[in-house]
Parts: C-alpha cells; structure tokens; sequence
C-alpha cells in the first residue's frame, strides 16, 4: 500500500476532521467500469459509528467525493462486513448493506453494524441504484481508491 496524503474528505468525521490514511488504487468491478465512486473502511476514517459521517453544509470542494450536484446526486452505501463485490444484489438490501444519501444524518441501527462505506454518484432519476455512471470526459476503467 502506499501512503497518499493528499487524500482527504470534505466532511465531518469524528475523530478525523483531517483525514489523510494509507490507499491502495484498484479498478473497479465489471460493473462499475468507469464510474467514479470510492470506498472507505470505517476504522482508516476513524469512525465510531456510521452516523458520525456527514456531507458539508457549505458547498464541497470540487474535488470531495461528498459535493453535490444539479444532476447527480452523491450516495453513500454501507456494508457490514467486506463486501466480495461491490454490485448490489436488492435481495441482500438490508441485510448486508443500505444505501442513504451523503447528508443523511441519522442511519440508524447500521452506524452500529457497518464496517464498510462506498461513496458514489447516481444521475438524478436513474432507473436503478445499481447504476455508477462515468463522470464526463471519463476514462473507462478509471481506478478507485480503496482505504484499508
């Protein structure tokens, strides 16, 4: 792994307001092939809890993987162990993940469970939750940072 400083999240996370931890670059699943999404290990993000995570109130730097935008909408989605994949089965909903939105501020029993957080993008009125589109003028098979 090698150490990135220069990764950080625009967001309030307890214990961690200057979060910068060790990544590793990975492509994406078949799946996600150029999308843009992200995902985090509570314990590198320094979490107690899920519901410490949240998205700024102010607008986010344009490089935070929490900014929101007029046509996409951020998603945060969390797992309670490592997920093997990271598609997203329905028949699993709730059971082994949940999707909430980047500014959700309570998750309820899930801050207690979860141990994995995906943050991802979702074009507004997308058919399906499952869909990570590519961010314009993206590369195929953009690699993601994977922090754990």
């Amino acid at each position: 792994m090698a150490d990135d400083p220069g990764t950080t999240l625009a967001a309030t996370l307890c214990d961690a307001p200057d979060f910068g931890g060790t990544t590793v670059t990975v492509l994406p699943d078949g799946g996600h092939a150029g999308g843009e999404l992200r995902a985090y290990a509570l314990a590198w993000l320094g979490l107690r809890r899920l519901g410490s995570l949240r998205a700024p109130f102010v607008p986010a730097d344009p490089d935070s993987p929490f900014r929101q935008e007029l046509r996409r909408g951020v998603n945060v989605t969390v797992w309670n162990h490592r997920p093997a994949t990271w598609t997203l089965p329905d028949d699993q909903r709730g059971r082994t993940w949940q999707t909430y939105g980047a500014d959700t501020a309570d998750l309820g029993d899930w801050a207690a469970k979860a141990t994995y957080v995906r943050v991802w993008e979702e074009a507004a009125g997308s058919p399906s939750h499952t869909v990570v589109p590519a961010p314009d003028g993206a590369e195929p098979g953009r690699p993601v940072l994977v922090v754990e």
